[in-house]
C-alpha cells in the first residue's frame, strides 16, 4: 500500500476540494501551449523581420543601381556633348572662307587661338594633304611639322572610308604622351586635305569631375578593349587594361567586377560619338547598403524576441493555470485568437507598405535623374547652349513620371475608399463604342492587334456610373493588349443572359495559370514585369463593378488566351 501511495503522489496532487489532479497532463499541456505560443507569435516575427531585411536590403541595391546607372546616363551625355562641341569648332575653322590651303602660319596659329578661347582642351592644330605629310602645325611641338602621318590609322580611315571625321582613342604617338585626335577630311580643288586638333584629356577629365552631382562615386572612361581613357588615380592609369569590360548592348546598365578581391556595382553607358564607355563605380556601396542598419535591426528583433519568449514561457504556464478553470480558459482562448488577427493584419500592412514603396521608387528615380540633367544643362558654366526643345523633352520625362506616381495613389485611394457615383441608367454598347473610338481602337491597330466586336443590339440599359464602367473596359482591354505577343485578337462582346447584361473581353494571349488565377483580383498582384504594372487595376475594378450589384469572371487556358466577363444586373427603371 505504501509503494501505491507514493507512485500516486508522483503522478497527481490533491487539492482543497479533494479531487486528484494529473500534474503529468498539464506539464503536457504547458510544453504543448509554449511550443504553439512560440511559433504564433516568435517565428512570424522573425520571419517577417528576415522578409523586411531582405526586402529593403534589395531595395537599396536597385537604389544603387539606378544610381549608378543614372550618373553614367548623364556623363555619356555631357561629354557626347562636348566632343560634338569640339568637332563643330574644328569645322568652324575648316568651313572658314579665309581659310588657306597653302603654307599659312600665321593664320593658322590665329585659328588655334580662337579654338582654346572655345575649349582649354585643344592643344595644337595640324594640316595635311593627301600624302599624310603634316604640311602645317600650331601648337607646342613644332618637331612635328612636315612629319609623315600616312601609316597612322586614323588617318588611313579618312583617307579610304565615307568618315568625314574621325575622334581617336587616347594614344601616345609622335610626342609619347596620352592625347587623342579629332580630324576632318574636305575635298577642295580635286585634292584631299586633312585638318586635325589634338586635345588635352585631363581637362575632359576635370570637365567630368566639374559637372557631377553626386561626389560618392569613381569615374573613369575606358575603349571597346577595356583600356583606360580617362581614370581616376584610385583605379589604374591611363592606358592600362581596367577590370570593366561591359557589352556594347546594352548601351547603357549595371554590372559587377571584382577590383582587390571584393565585388563593385557599376553603371556604364556607351558614348555615341566615339567608341568610349563612362564608368561609375560607388566608392563604398556597402556604406551605400546601411549594413549597420541591417546589423542593429538584427540585435534589436533579437532582443525583442528573446524577451517575447521570456514572455511566452510565464503566459503558457498561466494558461495551463487557468485551464483548470473552464471560464478562464476561454478567456485566454479568445485573446490568443485576438493577436493571432492582429499579427495577421500586420503582415497584410506591410506586403502592402512594400508593394507600394516599390511602385513609387522607379517613378521618383527618374524625376531625380532629369532635374539633375536639366541643372547641368542650364549652368551657365558649361556653355551648353540647349534649345527650348531639349529642355521640354526633358521635363515630360518628369511629367510622365510624376503622373505616374499620381495614378498609382488615385489607384490605391480608389481601392480602399468609395468615392461617390453618379448612377443613371446606360447603353453598354454606346459606351464600348465611345470608348473604342479613335485612340484605343488605333492604338490596338498599330500594335497589330485587331478588335473585333460583336454587340448584341437593342439591349436594356443598366444602372450604372459610364466613366467608372469605361475605366473597368479600359483595363480589361490592356490587360488583354499586355498579354498579346502581335499579331492577336480581342473580341468584346455583349449579350443579355436573363435579368443580367454580360460584357466579354476575350483575348489570344498567353493566359493565366490556376495559381495565378486565385491571386489576380489581390492588391498588387501583377503577372506583368517589374515597371509595367502596380497590380491594382483588376483589384480596383472588382469593386466598381461591386458597387453597381455585378461581378467579374474569368476563363482562360494557358497558352490559349482569357475572357473576362463582367455580369451587370438589370434595374427597372
Amino acid at each position: 500500500m505504501k509503494s501505491n501511495s507514493l507512485d500516486i503522489e508522483n503522478k497527481t496532487t490533491p487539492n482543497t476540494l479533494g479531487f486528484e489532479i494529473d500534474e503529468s497532463k498539464y506539464a503536457i499541456l504547458f510544453r504543448r501551449n509554449f511550443i504553439r505560443l512560440f511559433l504564433t507569435y516568435v517565428l512570424p516575427l522573425f520571419l517577417l523581420t528576415l522578409f523586411f531585411l531582405f526586402e529593403y536590403n534589395r531595395i537599396i541595391k536597385e537604389s544603387l543601381h539606378l544610381h549608378l546607372k543614372s550618373i553614367a546616363e548623364t556623363e555619356a551625355q555631357t561629354l557626347d556633348l562636348f566632343l560634338r562641341e569640339r568637332v563643330v569648332n574644328l569645322t568652324n575653322v575648316f568651313e572658314d572662307p579665309n581659310f588657306e590651303f597653302t603654307n599659312d602660319q600665321v593664320s593658322l596659329e590665329k585659328y588655334l587661338e580662337k579654338l582654346r578661347k572655345e575649349s582649354e582642351a585643344f592643344v595644337d592644330l595640324g594640316f595635311f594633304d593627301s600624302s599624310g605629310i603634316q604640311t602645317m602645325y600650331a601648337g607646342p611641338f613644332p618637331n612635328l611639322l612636315n612629319i609623315d602621318y600616312s601609316n597612322e590609322s586614323w588617318f588611313r580611315k579618312l583617307i579610304e572610308k565615307q568618315e568625314r571625321y574621325v575622334i581617336t582613342d587616347i594614344y601616345l604617338g609622335f610626342r609619347h604622351f596620352p592625347h587623342f585626335t579629332i580630324a576632318l577630311k574636305k575635298y577642295h580643288n580635286g585634292n584631299t586635305f586633312i585638318l586635325r586638333s589634338t586635345l588635352e584629356p585631363t581637362k575632359i577629365y576635370e570637365f567630368l569631375l566639374s559637372s557631377t552631382v553626386f561626389r560618392d562615386v569613381l569615374l573613369t572612361l575606358i575603349n571597346q578593349e577595356g583600356k583606360y581613357q580617362l581614370s581616376n588615380p584610385r583605379l589604374g592609369s591611363v592606358l592600362e587594361q581596367s577590370p570593366f569590360l561591359p557589352p556594347l548592348k546594352p548601351k547603357v546598365g549595371v554590372l559587377k567586377t571584382e577590383i582587390n578581391g571584393k565585388n563593385y556595382p557599376y553603371g556604364y553607358c556607351w558614348l555615341a560619338q566615339t567608341q568610349w564607355c563612362v564608368i561609375v563605380l560607388s566608392e563604398n556601396p556597402e556604406a551605400f547598403l546601411s549594413t549597420s542598419f541591417e546589423r542593429y535591426s538584427l540585435l534589436l528583433s533579437a532582443a525583442f524576441m528573446f524577451f517575447l519568449a521570456i514572455v511566452i514561457f510565464f503566459r503558457a504556464k498561466k494558461i495551463v493555470q487557468y485551464e483548470k478553470e473552464k471560464e478562464i480558459a476561454e478567456m485566454e482562448k479568445n485573446i490568443a485568437r485576438s493577436q493571432l488577427e492582429h499579427a495577421s493584419k500586420l503582415a497584410t500592412i506591410g506586403e502592402l507598405a512594400a508593394g507600394i514603396a516599390h511602385e513609387i521608387n522607379n517613378p521618383l528615380a527618374i524625376i531625380a535623374s532629369e532635374a539633375g540633367l536639366i541643372k547641368d544643362l542650364l549652368n551657365p558654366e558649361f556653355k551648353q547652349n540647349v534649345t527650348p526643345e531639349e529642355i521640354i523633352a526633358h521635363l515630360d520625362i518628369i511629367q510622365n513620371s510624376a503622373f505616374r506616381a499620381r495614378d498609382i495613389t488615385r489607384k490605391l485611394m480608389t481601392f480602399v475608399r468609395k468615392d461617390n457615383l453618379k448612377l443613371d441608367y446606360y447603353d453598354v454598347n454606346q459606351i464600348i463604342e465611345e470608348l473604342l473610338e479613335g485612340f484605343i481602337e488605333h492604338e490596338l491597330y498599330v500594335s497589330n492587334i485587331k478588335v473585333e466586336k460583336n454587340l448584341q443590339p437593342n439591349l436594356q440599359k443598366v444602372y450604372v456610373d459610364a466613366n467608372s464602367l469605361k475605366q473597368v473596359i479600359m483595363n480589361l482591354l490592356s490587360n488583354a493588349r499586355d498579354a498579346i505577343t502581335p499579331p492577336g485578337k480581342i473580341t468584346i462582346s455583349t449579350r443579355q443572359e436573363g435579368k443580367n447584361i454580360l460584357i466579354s473581353v476575350k483575348d489570344t494571349g498567353c493566359g493565366i495559370s490556376k495559381e495565378q488565377m486565385e491571386k489576380i483580383f489581390m492588391p498588387f498582384f501583377t503577372t506583368k514585369p517589374v515597371g509595367k504594372g502596380t497590380g491594382l487595376g483588376l483589384s480596383v475594378s472588382y469593386n466598381i463593378v461591386k458597387s453597381f450589384g455585378g461581378t467579374i469572371e474569368v476563363e482562360s487556358l494557358v497558352g490559349k488566351g482569357s475572357t473576362f466577363t463582367i455580369v451587370l444586373p438589370i434595374k427597372n427603371q
